[in-house]
């Protein structure tokens, strides 16, 4: 599953910035053009802000989640999400906690055959 996670960030990052990359192309550096596009639709409003409250939502999970695994490296899915959003955070996190996880399980196991071992 962890793989897929890794995938799935990969992919969040690549599809977005493709269509993201033609604006640039076609508009420049042109944050007031950005915001026009962005919001000239009702659908485009929609979508913008649901993505900015979806990765607002993200940060904080990265944050208490991470926090509570006692996990490392949390910097880097709270960038990808802060500059390419939720689509590569999410799994990119989802990811690195599957990785703490099988790391705690893995130790955990050493620790508990060691203790049967030694008895």
């Amino acid at each position: 599953m962890g793989y897929l996670y890794l995938g799935l960030a990969f992919l969040g990052a690549v599809v977005p910035y493709s269509y993201l990359g033609q604006f640039f192309i076609n508009n420049g550096f042109n944050l007031a053009e950005f915001k026009t596009q962005l919001t000239s639709t009702p659908v485009g409003s929609y979508f913008g802000l649901n993505m900015l409250i979806a990765a607002f939502v993200t940060v904080l999970f990265i944050f208490g989640e991470g926090k509570r695994l006692k996990m490392r490296g949390l910097w880097l899915p709270l960038l990808t999400t802060v500059l390419v959003g939720v689509s590569c955070g999410l799994p990119l996190f989802l990811y690195l906690r599957r990785l703490s996880q099988d790391r705690t399980i893995t130790s955990e196991d050493a620790a508990a055959v060691h203790t049967k071992t030694v008895r």
